[in-house]
C-alpha cells in the first residue's frame, strides 16, 4: 500500500533541490574558451647561403599586441627579437651562429618560437639551411648572368678588385672579360684560342706587366693590362706545361714534348705570333713529367723520361738548360748538365714529378702494387737517387696518386689522390691532423689545388668526375686547409654549393669564391680560425 505522506515529502525535496540548482546557475555566461596558440612559420631564402649575415622570414598570427620571438638552431637559442605580427625579415649576424668543429659551415635546423603577451606560445616547423660566413657578397646584376666567369683571377686590392676570366658568349667566340666589383663588364677581347674549363690564366708578371692565358693542348697568348694581345702561339703548338720566366717570356712544353722559349712580344713578321727564342727537342726526351722550373741562378730545370739502358726501360733525367739571358755561358736552349736519377721499366706505372721551389729536389710519385703509392725525394743535381742522394721515402699511401705539387708557403709536398690528399714534411712524414687524409666529399674528385707561394694555407677545389665523353666538369666544393701550431694540416672550412663554384686569391691574399651567379669575398682566415679554434 502506498504512503502518500512520504511521496509528497519526496516531491517537495526534489522541487527544493531543482530550485537550488536553478538559483545557482542564475542565468550567468559560461567561461570563455581557451584561445588557440599563435601560428608561426619560418622560412629561409635558400638551402645554402654564403653571406655576411643570415636572414630568415618569420610570420606570426594570432598574437594581439605583438609577441616575443626566439630563433633557435634545434633547441639552442640564437637570438631573441620583438615581433609586431605579420611577416618580418629578421637578421642573424654571423657571430650569432654556432659553427661546427669540423667543416666550419654551419648546418642549421632553424625554428622560431613565438610567445604572446598573454603567455600563449607555439613553435614553427624546422627549416634546414647551410650557412657559410663571408665578408661580403656581390649579387649578379638583374638578369645579367654571372658576376664573374666560371674561372677567374683578380687584379687590384681586396677593397677594390677587378676580375679577369674567359667565357664563351652566344656568338661562340671565346672572349676574355674584365669585370668590376659591381659586376659591370669594363673590357673584353676576343681570344685566339678556345676558352674551356681547363683554361689557365697566370699571375701578372711584375716586369712585363702581362699574363699568359693558355688552354692545354690548344694554345697560349700573352695579354697586357689593357687587354691587348701581344703574342700568341701558332696552331701547331699545343702546350701541356707553361712556366713564366722572370722577364715575362714563357717556357712552353707542347704535346710532343718539345720545349720552347716564347717571347711575350711578336716575332716581327706578324702582328701577334710570338717569337720563338729557342727550341729544345733532343731525340732522347720522351715525356716531361713536371712543370719546368726557373732556378734562382736563371737556369731552367726540365724533369723528363727518356731513353733508358735498353728498349724496355726509361730514365728519369733532370736537365739544366740555359735560358738565353745575357751573360750566360751557353746559348739559350742548350744543356749545361743532365742528371739521371732513376730507371724504371716501361711496363710499370711511370712516375709523377714536381720540383721544390729552389730546384734542389725533385719529388717522384711512384705507383705501387695493390693500388698503393708513395713519394720519394731525390737530389735534383746529382746522378743516381740512392743512398744519401735519396733524401727520403714517404710511408705507403693507400690510393694511386693523381698528381703531386710542392707548396713552398707551408714547406709541404702535397700528394693528391683522386679523392684524398696528404701533406708530407721535409722528412717525408705524413703531417695531416690525426694522420687522416683530407678528402673530397662523397663522389667528388680533387680538381685543383689553389695556393700562393708565400702563405701556408691552400684550397682544394673538388668537382664531379668527368662524364663518359671526357668533358671537364666544374667544381662545386671548396676546402680550406691550414696548419695547426704543431704543423699539422687540418681542414679549416668546407663549403659546397648547388651548381658550381670557382675560386681565386687576390694580390693581398684574400680568397674570393664564385657561388653560382654571385661572388663572395671570404673573411680573413684568422676569423675562421676564431670560429673554429
Amino acid at each position: 500500500m502506498a504512503h502518500p505522506s512520504l511521496t509528497r515529502r519526496a516531491r517537495r525535496s526534489a522541487l527544493i533541490v531543482a530550485g537550488s540548482l536553478a538559483a545557482a546557475c542564475g542565468g550567468s555566461e559560461p567561461p570563455p574558451p581557451t584561445p588557440d596558440p599563435p601560428q608561426v612559420a619560418l622560412t629561409v631564402p635558400a638551402s645554402i647561403i654564403s653571406d655576411d649575415k643570415l636572414q630568415v622570414i618569420v610570420t606570426v598570427s594570432g598574437c594581439e599586441g605583438g609577441s616575443t620571438l626566439n630563433v633557435n638552431d634545434r633547441e639552442t637559442l640564437l637570438r631573441t627579437f620583438p615581433h609586431s605580427g605579420g611577416t618580418m625579415t629578421l637578421t642573424l649576424e654571423r657571430n650569432d651562429i654556432p659553427y661546427a668543429t669540423a667543416g666550419l659551415a654551419a648546418n642549421l635546423s632553424l625554428n622560431a618560437v613565438a610567445t604572446c603577451s598573454d603567455g600563449r606560445t607555439n613553435r614553427s616547423q624546422p627549416a634546414p639551411v647551410s650557412y657559410f660566413p663571408v665578408q661580403r657578397r656581390i649579387v649578379e646584376p638583374q638578369n645579367a648572368g654571372q658576376v664573374v666567369t666560371d674561372h677567374f683571377v683578380i687584379d687590384g686590392t681586396s677593397a677594390n678588385p677587378t676580375f679577369l676570366g674567359c667565357g664563351v658568349p652566344p656568338t661562340e667566340i671565346s672572349t676574355l672579360y674584365r669585370v668590376n666589383l659591381s659586376g659591370k663588364v669594363t673590357g673584353t677581347v676576343g681570344m685566339p684560342i678556345a676558352c674551356t674549363p681547363e683554361t689557365v690564366i697566370t699571375e701578372r708578371n711584375p716586369i712585363s706587366g702581362k699574363r699568359w692565358v693558355w688552354t692545354p693542348n690548344v694554345g697560349a697568348f700573352a695579354v697586357d693590362a689593357e687587354l691587348r694581345i701581344t703574342a700568341r702561339t701558332t696552331t701547331d703548338i699545343g702546350p701541356t706545361q707553361l712556366t713564366v720566366l722572370p722577364g715575362g717570356d714563357a717556357i712552353i712544353v707542347n704535346r710532343i714534348d718539345e720545349v720552347r722559349r716564347l717571347s711575350h712580344n711578336p716575332n716581327g713578321t706578324s702582328e701577334s705570333v710570338a717569337e720563338v727564342k729557342w727550341l729544345y727537342a733532343p731525340t732522347t726526351l720522351e715525356s716531361v713529367i713536371a712543370p719546368p722550373l726557373v732556378r734562382e741562378d736563371g737556369l731552367i730545370l726540365i724533369a723528363s723520361l727518356g731513353t733508358g739502358p735498353d728498349a724496355s726501360r726509361t730514365d728519369v733525367t733532370v736537365t739544366e738548360l740555359y735560358a738565353g739571358e745575357t751573360g750566360e755561358q751557353g746559348a739559350g736552349g742548350t744543356a749545361r748538365a743532365a742528371y739521371k736519377l732513376r730507371t724504371f721499366a716501361r711496363n710499370e706505372r711511370l712516375p709523377l714529378g714536381s720540383f721544390n721551389d729552389t730546384g734542389n729536389t725533385l719529388f717522384l710519385g711512384l705507383q705501387l702494387g695493390s693500388e698503393q703509392s708513395q713519394v720519394i725525394a731525390c737530389a735534383a743535381n746529382q746522378d743516381e737517387c740512392e743512398g744519401a742522394r735519396l733524401q727520403w721515402t714517404s710511408p705507403a699511401l693507400p690510393v694511386p696518386l693523381a698528381h703531386i705539387v710542392y707548396h713552398p708557403g707551408a714547406s709541404r709536398l702535397v700528394a693528391v689522390g683522386q679523392q684524398r690528399v696528404w701533406f708530407l714534411d721535409a722528412s717525408g712524414q705524413i703531417r695531416n691532423r690525426d694522420n687522416r687524409s683530407i678528402d673530397a666529399n662523397g663522389a667528388l674528385n680533387v680538381l685543383q689545388v689553389l695556393r700562393r707561394p708565400n702563405s701556408p694555407e691552400l684550397f682544394l677545389l673538388n668537382a664531379p668526375a668527368r662524364g663518359l665523353d671526357g668533358a671537364p666538369t666544374l667544381p662545386n666544393e671548396i676546402v680550406a686547409v691550414d696548419q695547426t701550431s704543431g704543423g699539422e694540416a687540418r681542414e679549416l672550412f668546407r663549403h659546397q654549393v648547388v651548381g658550381s663554384l670557382g675560386g681565386a686569391i687576390d694580390p693581398e691574399g684574400r680568397l674570393w669564391i664564385r657561388t653560382g651567379f654571385d661572388v663572395v669575398q671570404t673573411l680573413p682566415l684568422s676569423d675562421y680560425r676564431r670560429y673554429r679554434p
